[in-house]
């Protein structure tokens, strides 16, 4: 018995031990490092990309932290939002922030925004039709001179008369 009980609860604490040292451990995550330098084993000193990307109870992603990316060694997070039918409507553009949280989630990541772009739009959007196709109807870009310049679409159906040639097998073009 107690060789069980012992390989058991060393799993237990070391599963705690490395929680403790989770970018943000009440939430979904993926962290990624890739290191620039070589490296033998996780160094925190080693030149890296490291990103943190956070998950909400869906599966789908809400909030994408690269750690220490500004110059300035500030954190840079991309939002992610959706609206009530669960359809990511708004593309926002990264916001480099105040400070660096080491890769926890930014509750307010849109605050730093004005600090960077000022009072421009940060986002694409995209106004989908009312349906369940959710197919495009118009596409706003990123920036305040093109809200009035929507990209639009049109879908249509093949009528009567759009008729298609059929050319037989053995005829010359």
């Amino acid at each position: 018995m107690k060789k069980i009980i012992i390989p058991v609860a060393t799993l237990l604490l070391s599963g705690l031990v490395h929680a403790q040292n989770a970018p943000s451990p009440t939430e979904n995550y993926i962290q990624s490092r890739t290191y620039l330098e070589p490296v033998t084993t996780s160094s925190p000193d080693a030149k890296q990309i490291n990103t943190v990307q956070y998950f909400d109870g869906l599966g789908r992603p809400k909030q994408i932290v690269n750690v220490k990316a500004s110059p300035l060694g500030k954190d840079v997070v991309t939002h992610i939002e959706y609206d009530g039918f669960g359809r990511q409507t708004k593309d926002y553009l990264p916001i480099p922030q105040s400070q660096t949280l080491n890769g926890a989630i930014f509750p307010t990541p849109l605050a730093n925004a004005s600090a960077s772009y000022g009072s421009e739009k940060i986002y694409a959007e995209k106004i989908l039709e009312n349906s369940p196709l959710d197919r495009i109807q118009q596409q706003i870009q990123v920036g305040t001179d093109w809200s009035n310049k929507p990209v639009k679409f049109d879908y249509d159906a093949n009528a009567v008369a759009d008729e298609v040639v059929i050319f037989p097998k053995n005829s010359i073009i």
